[in-house]
């Protein structure tokens, strides 16, 4: 299968040598193998997994779009970082800032789109950290 990964308006990943694929869809966690069926969904906040015959590829996901036709799957992401890039200092000066933005006088709607900010950070802080302890 091909993979393309578009955030804004950058190429953030692509390969035509996906076996599976997890994204973090509205409805829950959703694979997807060569002969899916169409599909057109909205996405979470979550961890794209791109298996590749060597290795798997982790996408942190802001939301956005996935379209599946004719094995070719193509993410529309609103924010999107490969997990290799991703940066703890930066993470944390990105929650930490949210978090001050939060605590003072705000519109609805700005507070709506700072706690996704934050929502989102905090993800991929996890994703640096890994899973805590059971």
């Amino acid at each position: 299968m091909k993979i393309k990964v578009i955030a804004s308006s950058r190429e953030i990943y692509t390969s035509d040598q996906v076996q599976e694929v997890y994204v973090p869809a509205t409805q829950g966690i959703t694979g997807i193998l060569p002969g899916h069926a169409k599909l057109i969904s909205t996405l979470e906040i979550g961890e794209l997994r791109i298996k590749l015959p060597q290795e798997t590829k982790s996408i942190a996901l802001n939301g956005g779009l996935i379209q599946v036709a004719k094995d070719e799957i193509l993410i529309l992401a609103d924010e999107a970082s490969l997990a290799e890039e991703l940066v703890s200092e930066q993470i944390a000066a990105a929650i930490a800032n949210a978090e001050a933005k939060i605590s003072g006088k705000l519109e609805p709607s700005e507070l709506i789109q700072l706690e996704k900010i934050l929502r989102y950070e905090r993800f991929k802080q996890g994703m640096i950290d890994g899973p805590k302890g059971v």
